[in-house]
C-alpha cells in the first residue's frame, strides 16, 4: 500500500497513461487546428444547451450543487471550457456571477449572445486553460466554485492542479468513467492503426484517486447514458472523417474505407448507431482535508 497511498503516484500514473494513450500518441493536429475544429461543431453543441440531453446534464449539476449547499446567489464561478454555455448560463440564471473560459470563438459567440439577451451576469474570456496565469489574472483562490465538465482544458495533472488552485471553496469536476466509444470508432481505429483505441486518457479514476490519497473525500456520482440514432449515410461518413482527421490525413483511400464501412452497415440509406458511456461527477471543498497524507 505504500506507493498506492501517495498522491504523487496517481499523478505520475495519470501522466504516463495520458502520454501512452493511443489518442494522445496519435494526435496529429495543433491546438489552433483543434480550436477551429470546435468552431465548426459550435452549432450542434449550441443545440445541446436547449435540448433534452443538455437539460438533463444541467439538472444533474444543479442537484449536486443544491444538495451540497453550493448553489447560492452571488457565488463567483469559473467555468473552464464553457462551450456554448451548457452550465454557465444555467448557473447565471441562479444568480451566480460566472466567468466563462472558452477558446472557441464560435462557442463563445453563442454564449455571449444568449447571456446578453437574458441580461445574465456572465463574463466571457476567450482562452485555453493552459494559457491562463492564475497570479497575473488574480485568480488564485479567487472563485467560490470552479467547474470543469468534459473539457479537454483540464485533462492532465498540471491543468487539474491549477483547476484546484483557482478555488477558495468548492470544485466540481466531470469526466468520462470507463469506455466511451461506439463500435464504428473502435473498429475503424483498429483497422487504421492496428491497435485498440483504448480508454479516455483523462478518465476520472486518476483525479479521484489523487484526491482520495491527498485526504479528500469527494462526493462521486456516476451517470450512465445510452445514445442511439439513425443518420443519413453521408452524415455518418462525414462525422467519422471529422473524428479521424484529428489523428490522420483523410486521403481518398481513408475516405473510401470509412464510406464502405458505413454503407455495409446501413439500410435504406440510414446508418444506425449506438453507444453507452458513463460520466463521473466529483464535488469537494478545497479546505476539507480529512486525512492528510503522511509526509516522506
Amino acid at each position: 500500500m505504500g506507493e498506492l497511498a501517495r498522491p504523487e503516484f496517481w499523478l505520475n500514473l495519470w501522466e504516463e497513461t495520458r502520454r501512452e494513450s493511443p489518442l494522445s500518441r496519435r494526435r496529429k493536429r495543433s491546438e489552433e487546428e483543434l480550436i477551429a475544429f470546435w468552431d465548426q461543431r459550435a452549432p450542434s453543441f449550441a443545440r445541446h444547451v436547449t435540448g433534452e440531453k443538455g437539460r438533463k446534464r444541467q439538472q444533474e449539476i444543479l442537484d449536486i450543487l443544491r444538495q451540497e449547499g453550493a448553489l447560492r446567489p452571488g457565488m463567483r464561478v469559473l467555468d473552464i471550457g464553457a462551450g456554448p454555455g451548457t452550465f454557465a448560463l444555467v448557473l447565471a440564471r441562479e444568480g451566480m456571477e460566472v466567468t466563462a473560459l472558452e477558446p472557441s470563438r464560435e462557442m463563445l459567440k453563442f454564449l455571449e449572445e444568449q447571456a446578453r439577451r437574458e441580461n445574465l451576469p456572465v463574463t466571457c474570456i476567450r482562452s485555453t486553460w493552459q494559457e491562463v496565469d492564475l497570479d497575473r489574472e488574480g485568480w488564485r483562490g479567487h472563485f467560490d466554485l470552479v467547474l470543469a465538465s468534459m473539457t479537454p482544458g483540464v485533462n492532465d495533472p498540471t491543468t487539474f492542479l491549477k483547476f484546484i488552485e483557482a478555488s477558495r471553496e468548492c470544485c466540481l469536476y466531470c469526466a468520462f468513467a470507463g469506455p466511451r466509444w461506439d463500435r464504428a470508432h473502435e473498429e475503424l481505429w483498429r483497422h487504421f492503426f492496428k491497435e485498440d483505441i483504448g480508454g479516455s486518457p483523462s478518465d476520472i479514476i486518476f483525479p479521484f484517486l489523487y484526491l482520495y490519497t491527498s485526504g479528500y473525500r469527494p462526493t462521486l456520482r456516476f451517470s450512465t447514458e445510452v445514445q442511439r440514432g439513425a443518420v443519413p449515410v453521408e452524415q455518418a461518413v462525414e462525422e467519422l472523417e471529422r473524428f479521424f482527421w484529428q489523428y490522420m490525413d483523410i486521403t481518398p483511400e481513408v475516405r473510401e474505407t470509412i464510406e464502405r464501412y458505413v454503407r455495409e452497415r446501413s439500410s435504406e440509406g440510414a446508418y444506425r448507431w449506438e453507444r453507452c458511456f458513463c460520466r463521473g461527477i466529483m464535488f469537494w471543498r478545497v479546505k476539507e482535508v480529512y486525512f492528510p497524507p503522511p509526509k516522506h
